[in-house]
């Protein structure tokens, strides 16, 4: 009894040391105890977005390495901080901040209070303060509405919000916020009417609902009801900062309740509230025996908050192809276990490489991940091989590295090229690109030849050039010449019976003129004569001078196929050779500089041609009104000239264009040398006389005038 009795007094003794360490451990651990917490301010406008201070007060000053303090908000989505801060030894007061998101339930029309609490998680004591967010005004963004044939009460715009959509392409209003989710329903005709939902649970949940931005994160969607067979689930947002990995619609397992989901975050340097939608879609039977696809859609929030992230880890390396002929192309996918941060806060960078890269390189060797990104893609160019070469591909973050291997079989022999293009596409006169020829397999022995040939003399090509043997490529330089406008010259490649071509920009230097008119002197001429035209540009030719293209739309008038305008020079002529015509004969003649995208500065003018034998009446001398005379719009122009010896009649033309080619602002023909018109448009105009014969054989055209109406 004695022994049992000791080792009880032994044991109740232990307890109560144990007690009293407990006790004084605990008093000691109070008295740095959280003693208060203070926002400031302690009320935020909602939809600012704009944050509060928060001020951490210990009962008594912090011990040496300091006092972390746990910090917690009861409505992350809505206000947060990071999750701890630390008052430094000696110190008693530490502070941080409370950001608030702004478009948090913004159609709520609701104010919401969070509760912000600050723990000592070795003294046990807290305190907390409450920040008020106050109502927002109704955003002025209503969308469009998502169907031209859907109207009613739709589930639309962002995830849990019902609009009321007109029939049509009109916009849509907010109906309502749908607490527990935003629920499609079978439409009539046109007509929807979809509900917010009555019953829980909410379609996306988020566990935690804060996180050190580079932490992986959880979710749940939570279904109505057992999962149809072809159900799907959907996590989407438009945030940079917060994903889940596959952005794809999930397959839900029949007759389940629930689908977890995992996420993936971005580094950041300042606190982000990143929205993530949640949408089920479930095979409902109908009454009528039919079926119906209805969906079920809510948003929830993930608050992102600076931190020390984790190391990124490689998760994986793919290649499209595992085995491909040499020459061939496929591409390739490395993925990590975060998303890429901002610019500002840093970069996730990998370094890629082939263990064979004469046979198959990879490009770029270094690819650094677009914000928001968990996955970047890279190209694997293979070239020709004679056997089959064992490629092993490789993907590094660090000290990580990720292998994928690839087989490149032997490429069987050419019979033609498949591919010819260029880098750049676009040069100015004077400089070159690169082209290259891709054949069909191996060339042979002796190289496979291809001859080339370009459409314009400004861009200078080989006649031919030849794939070394055992190699299905062959790279070279374009030159080209200085121009005077731009230019879009074609390359034909010509290997066996195929047909290449590439187009190359090549472009005047800048302040190059353009072409600004054309003309014929005399503009009507006998059958087997000639006339002198004269092309006109905007200002002097460059260097190059400047090739002006020209035709004519009648075998009766023949002109040389272009005419040169010397550098410095305004203008250059050209001969316009006619054949004997039977009856009066139009001809119009074009002149053309430069070609971009098959669109080039065109002016047009036009030549009469009589027949031969028929006296041609001269050209009447203009009089009035003189050459850029300026009228009041609605005034009535007198138009004045001399009078042609043989005339009947005059043909007076008054167009908006120099060359007059269509005239359609007034044509008209006259007994006398002189008319007055009304009713001319406000604008520049040109305006010309010719002489008609009794016969009606028109004679020969004015000089061209302009007058403008103010």
């Amino acid at each position: 009894m004695r022994s049992d009795t000791a080792l009880k007094w032994f044991s109740g003794l232990r307890t109560a040391l144990a007690a009293l360490s407990v006790c004084l451990l605990g008093a000691g651990a109070h008295a740095q105890g959280v003693a208060s917490l203070q926002l400031v301010p302690s009320v935020i406008a909602g939809g600012s977005g704009a944050s509060a201070t928060g001020i951490v007060t210990l009962a008594a000053p912090a011990p040496a390495g300091g006092s972390v303090i746990q910090l917690a908000s009861s409505l992350p989505e809505l206000a947060t901080s990071i999750p701890q801060i630390t008052v430094p030894a000696g110190q008693t007061t530490a502070s941080f901040t409370v950001a608030t998101n702004a478009r948090y339930r913004r159609y709520s029309s609701l104010a919401f209070n969070a509760a912000i609490s600050a723990l000592n998680p070795l003294a046990g004591a807290a305190a907390s303060a409450t920040l008020n967010v106050t109502v927002q005004a109704l955003p002025t963004d209503p969308v469009i509405s998502p169907r031209p044939d859907r109207s009613g009460l739709v589930c639309a715009g962002e995830a849990g919000v019902l609009f009321k959509c007109p029939l049509g392409p009109d916009q849509c209003s907010v109906r309502q916020e749908c607490t527990l989710g935003c629920q499609t329903r079978p439409s009539s005709g046109t007509s929807w009417d979809d509900i917010c939902a009555t019953t829980g649970p909410v379609p996306i949940a988020l566990d935690p609902k804060r996180l050190v931005g580079g932490n992986p994160g959880a979710g749940t969607l939570q279904l109505p009801s057992a999962a149809t067979a072809g159900s799907t689930g959907l996590v989407s947002t438009d945030s940079l900062v917060a994903a889940e990995p596959s952005r794809l619609n999930m397959p839900l397992v029949t007759g389940s309740t629930s689908h977890a989901f995992g996420l993936r975050t971005a580094a950041v340097n300042r606190i982000e509230f990143a929205p993530l939608d949640g949408r089920l879609t479930l095979l409902q039977a109908l009454s009528d025996g039919g079926t119906f696809y209805a969906s079920r859609s809510a948003r929830s929030w993930l608050a992102v908050v600076p931190g020390t992230p984790p190391p990124v880890k490689l998760l994986s390396l793919r290649v499209e192809s595992a085995s491909l002929v040499g020459g061939q192309i496929t591409f390739g996918t490395a993925c990590v276990d975060q998303l890429a941060p901002a610019p500002a806060v840093g970069s996730i960078t990998l370094a890629l490489a082939s263990s064979h890269p004469a046979v198959a390189p990879v490009r770029p060797a270094e690819v650094t991940l677009p914000q928001g990104s968990d996955c970047t893609s890279f190209t694997v160019e293979t070239l020709a091989v004679a056997t089959n070469t064992a490629v092993t591909l490789r993907a590094q973050l660090g000290a990580q590295v990720l292998t994928a291997p690839l087989l490149v079989t032997a490429t069987p022999a050419a019979t033609q090229a498949t591919a010819f293009f260029l880098d750049p596409l676009s040069v100015t006169g004077g400089q070159s690109s690169q082209a290259t020829l891709v054949l069909n397999g191996q060339a042979p022995a002796g190289g496979f030849l291809v001859t080339l040939t370009s459409d314009n003399p400004a861009v200078l090509v080989p006649s031919s050039v030849s794939v070394p043997a055992g190699a299905d490529r062959v790279s070279f330089g374009i030159g080209t010449s200085a121009v005077g406008a731009d230019l879009l010259v074609t390359l034909e490649a010509r290997p066996s019976s195929s047909v290449l071509l590439a187009q190359l920009s090549v472009l005047a230097p800048a302040g190059a003129p353009t072409l600004s008119g054309v003309a014929v002197n005399p503009s009507s001429v006998a059958g087997g004569t000639t006339s002198t035209g004269t092309v006109t540009l905007s200002g002097a030719a460059t260097s190059a001078g400047a090739v002006v293209s020209l035709a004519s739309n009648t075998s009766a008038a023949t002109l040389p196929a272009s005419v040169t305008v010397p550098a410095g020079a305004t203008t250059a002529q050209f001969a316009v050779s006619t054949l004997a015509v039977s009856t009066d004969t139009v001809a119009t003649l074009s002149a053309s500089l430069g070609a971009i995208g098959a669109v080039a500065v065109t002016q047009l003018t036009t030549l009469t041609i009589t027949p031969a034998g028929q006296a041609g009446l001269a050209a009447p001398s203009l009089a009035s009104p003189a050459n850029g005379a300026r009228f009041n719009a609605g005034s009535a122009v007198a138009f004045d000239w001399s009078d042609v010896a043989g005339a009947t009649s005059y043909t007076i033309q008054i167009d908006s264009s120099s060359s007059i080619a269509a005239p359609l602002t007034a044509t008209q023909t006259l007994s006398a040398s002189q008319v007055t018109i009304t009713g001319l448009p406000k604008q520049k105009l040109w305006w010309r006389v010719r002489a008609n014969a009794a016969s009606g054989a028109p004679g020969a055209w004015s000089v061209v005038r302009s007058f403008e109406m103010k």
